[in-house]
Order: C-alpha cells, then sequence, then structure tokens
C-alpha cells in the first residue's frame, strides 16, 4: 500500500528545506531557475499532490463556492450551475450545490452549513428567504451573489444596502414582447401563473407582467391570477386547474417558468380545451423540453448560460476584490414564438 507523498518528502528528495519547496511550487517567493525546475520534476516524479485543504486553513480560504438553488431537477438551475462551474474552474475554485426546495428553514440550514465549512463565497439562486435574513445567516463579510430575476428599475431594488452583487434578467423586456404578441393575435384576457407568494424572482416576475398590461392599456384581472406552490409540473397544473374552473376564464395564460407552463398545457387538456385555439399558454425559461412538448411551448429566453457566467464573475470579482462598489448586472429577456402561442 503506497503512502501519500508530501511536500517534506519532495524537499527531502531535492536537497531543500520544505520552505524552498513550497515556494518552488507556488510561485509565492523567489527562488532560483534551476532550483524550481528540480523541485517541479521531482515532485512530478514522486506524483506529489498538493493539499489543498491544509492550504487553505493557512491562508484562510478553502477555493469552495456554494450555489444554493429551489430545485436542481428544474432543467433550467443545471444550464446556471455548468457555467459558474466552469467559470470559477479557471479560477481555481470548485462549487458545492445546496438544494432547497424553497423551503426557508432548509435555505437556513443549508447556508449555516455551508458557512461553517468556511466556504469563500454564496450565490443563492431562488430565495423563499428574505435578502435581510440571507445576510444575516450568512454573516456581514461573506462574498455574496443574488440571483434575483429582478430588473433594475425595480422599486423593490434595496439589495445594494445589504451588501451583495445582483445578477438578474430584465424581465420587463420578454414580458413587454409576450403581451404585444398577443394582443397581435387578438388575445388581450390576459392570466397569470405565478410561483410562491413572496418567492424572489416570482414576485418581480409577476409585478413585471401587471406593469406590461397596464402599459398595454389592458386590464389586470385579480381573478385571473393564480400562485403555484413551487415551481413545479404538478404544482403548475393544480394552479392552472384551479384558474380554468371558473366560470369567467382567461384567453391566454403567462407563466412564472416553463415547469409552471407545461403544467398548464396538461391541465388545458385535461379539460378538454385545444392550445393555442381555445387557450395560449406562454412560459418562461426557454428549458430544453420546452421544444418538446405538444403544442411546442412559446416562451421568454432566460440565458441561463449567461446568467451562470455573471454570477461567477460577479462573485470572483468580489472574493478577489472585496472593496470594490456592489454592482446588479442585468441581461434582456426575449420571446420565442412556437406553437402554444
Amino acid at each position: 500500500m503506497s503512502l501519500e507523498v508530501g511536500l517534506k518528502d519532495v524537499a527531502l528528495r531535492a536537497g531543500v528545506s520544505p520552505s524552498t519547496a513550497s515556494n518552488a511550487l507556488s510561485g509565492a517567493r523567489y527562488v532560483s531557475a534551476e532550483t524550481r525546475q528540480r523541485v517541479f520534476e521531482i515532485a512530478e516524479a514522486m506524483n506529489y499532490r498538493p493539499n489543498l485543504v491544509a492550504r487553505g486553513l493557512r491562508r484562510q480560504e478553502t477555493r469552495t463556492i456554494s450555489l444554493l438553488v429551489n430545485d436542481i431537477a428544474n432543467p433550467y438551475y443545471p444550464a446556471v450551475a455548468r457555467a459558474i462551474h466552469d467559470r470559477i474552474g479557471a479560477h481555481g475554485y470548485v462549487s458545492f450545490i445546496g438544494n432547497t426546495d424553497g423551503d426557508p428553514e432548509t435555505e437556513v440550514r443549508v447556508l449555516e452549513e455551508m458557512r461553517s465549512r468556511s466556504v469563500d463565497g454564496v450565490i443563492m439562486g431562488t430565495m423563499a428567504l428574505s435578502p435581510e435574513r440571507i445576510r444575516s445567516v450568512v454573516g456581514p463579510t461573506m462574498p455574496l451573489v443574488l440571483l434575483t430575476g429582478e430588473s433594475l428599475e425595480s422599486p423593490e431594488h434595496e439589495i445594494r444596502q445589504l451588501r451583495a452583487d445582483e445578477v438578474g434578467t430584465d424581465d420587463s423586456i420578454g414580458i413587454r414582447e409576450a403581451v404585444e404578441h398577443l394582443r397581435n393575435q387578438g388575445v388581450t384576457d390576459i392570466g397569470y401563473v405565478s410561483g410562491p407568494v413572496g418567492s424572489i424572482p416570482g414576485t418581480g416576475r409577476m409585478q413585471r407582467f401587471r406593469d406590461e398590461l397596464t402599459e398595454a392599456g389592458l386590464r389586470v384581472n385579480e381573478n385571473w391570477i393564480e400562485f403555484a406552490s413551487s415551481y413545479t409540473l404538478e404544482t403548475g397544473y393544480d394552479a392552472a386547474d384551479r384558474l380554468l374552473g371558473r366560470s369567467n376564464r382567461p384567453a391566454a395564460i403567462m407563466c412564472a417558468n416553463d415547469l409552471i407552463a407545461i403544467g398548464v398545457l396538461e391541465a388545458a387538456r385535461d379539460r378538454g380545451l385545444a392550445v393555442p385555439t381555445d387557450l395560449a399558454v406562454i412560459g418562461f425559461d426557454d428549458i430544453p423540453t420546452a421544444k418538446h412538448v405538444s403544442p411546442r411551448l412559446t416562451t421568454i429566453i432566460n440565458p441561463a448560460t449567461l446568467v451562470g457566467y455573471a454570477c461567477a464573475d460577479a462573485l470572483m470579482r468580489r472574493i478577489e476584490h472585496p472593496d470594490v462598489p456592489f454592482e446588479h448586472t442585468a441581461l434582456p429577456t426575449h420571446l420565442i414564438a412556437r406553437g402554444s402561442a
């Protein structure tokens, strides 16, 4: 059974002190080119691998970050997570992913666990907790990026006060295009299925829906707004079933995400409604499944890969430069018309 090779073993073979071997490998201090080359060759020959945990403890860093999401089974989040993984990997970091199911107590527990593991930063996806509560759990100095979905013009935009960077999407662009698309087809009775009450980005996204309907001169019918208990197909079905069961129903339903929208498609089908003839349906995110349901889902593109890159860039910037001003990055959204509307 082979024993793990340590830095002292490399130093002994190279005929230098452990500190010189460490400096040669890390570049932290000057070491002659000849000595550096000898240490590198011996380290490679001995298959030496640095103990990153020990090094992190000495430097008070772990080269790890955490990403918390509502539901990793939602196809939107793996694309975000992959982009984050690729981006932070170029900086020598790895990520932990925490799944919270949109439950506030779970969010607190996972955040506390990540803090106890001394991660170097946190990216927070869909949130049940308020931004203030998140900051109180992770502590005052933890680099924090909030994936908010809120636009810069949002009256609720208070997150800069929480010493957090934001990455989101300007949902108003895509929602405005969706409303215009429906109006051009003569559809003006438009309902909405939101995510859970008070969730982020669900609250802001629903407000954008209200704003864009009002801006277009259309009535916001509160009886045509329903809340799904989570961002899943099943809860979308249940919310749509309640909405479509009313005597006066909308001619179109816009949704907080694609999974909810697919649930709406199934609820409409079970009620004998033809989509889009009897009911138009529009989602949000453009997950891969959106192209494969029947009819193909008209949706608002939420650029998952670009969002992931922006989250990673914001967190790396905050870790490496803690005192730079906090920023909000808002990426545009756009409608892609398919068969459901």
